[in-house]
């Protein structure tokens, strides 16, 4: 079993691993992996985690605000509410200072912090039972919450008509309705593509996949009919 690691043994990494990524040219994460693995735990979570339980609670000379309220469950970016100093990062599973979040990380902070908050918002019952989340929270990570939903709703914008058409279709079951539901995670699909070409071309290079590429096609036909049925429609009814 590791021991836990000290609070200086981790800065010391953590420093360890920004001079590892520059000197190698890898990702900063896979870096603090290596480096963590070096002090026997399997990745840097793991080693940042057990760091941070060994660490004392932090002193304080007024009452806890959660002693009525129970644990609290915090979302990525938000502010320690018993120490004002550090922040949660969800990825890492433990409180760290403002230029924790500089690092990068495997997914944006901006794009982790808003689908937790969006998350949270839609059903905060779910986090109940885990522990409640302080009231209106500072995030130290807003102004890339907010970059990310202007980025997202110039994505929404960008969508072209087969994207949001295709999208209707992922209940469906059938080849088309399978291709619906994988092009709807791929976050790396074109969303404002506007050809069968193109989008074969992706499928193409990404997947690789015959089944694919032919319920792409079958998929693009069904949408140009009705596409075609809807423009005639509305001519007649002019």
């Amino acid at each position: 079993m590791q021991a836990s690691p000290s609070p200086a043994l981790i800065e010391q990494s953590r420093r360890n691993a920004k001079r590892l990524a520059k000197q190698t040219g890898i990702r900063i994460y896979q870096a603090q992996d290596q480096i963590a693995q070096s002090h026997g735990f399997g990745n840097w979570s793991q080693f940042a985690k057990a760091g941070n339980a060994a660490k004392p609670a932090p002193a304080s000379t007024s009452t806890p605000v959660l002693a009525p309220h129970g644990p609290r469950r915090y979302l990525h970016g938000d502010q320690d509410e018993g120490n004002p100093a550090v922040y949660y990062c969800a990825e890492c599973d433990f409180f760290g200072l403002p230029d924790h979040f500089l690092e990068r990380h495997r997914v944006p902070h901006g794009a982790r912090a808003l689908a937790a908050i969006e998350r949270f918002q839609r059903s905060p019952s779910d986090y109940t039972s885990i522990g409640h989340r302080p009231e209106n929270p500072p995030n130290i990570l807003q102004p890339d919450i907010e970059a990310e939903k202007l980025a997202g709703a110039a994505r929404e914008a960008n969508r072209s008509p087969f994207h949001r058409w295709l999208e209707q279709q992922r209940e469906r079951d059938d080849p088309v309705g399978d291709l619906a539901y994988d092009v709807m995670r791929d976050k790396k699909f074109p969303s404002g593509v506007r050809s069968l070409k193109e989008a074969k071309a992706y499928l193409g290079n990404g997947w690789g996949r015959r089944d694919a590429v032919r319920a792409l096609s079958a998929a693009w036909r069904e949408f140009e009919a009705v596409a075609s049925h809807t423009a005639q429609t509305a001519v007649q009814q002019r």
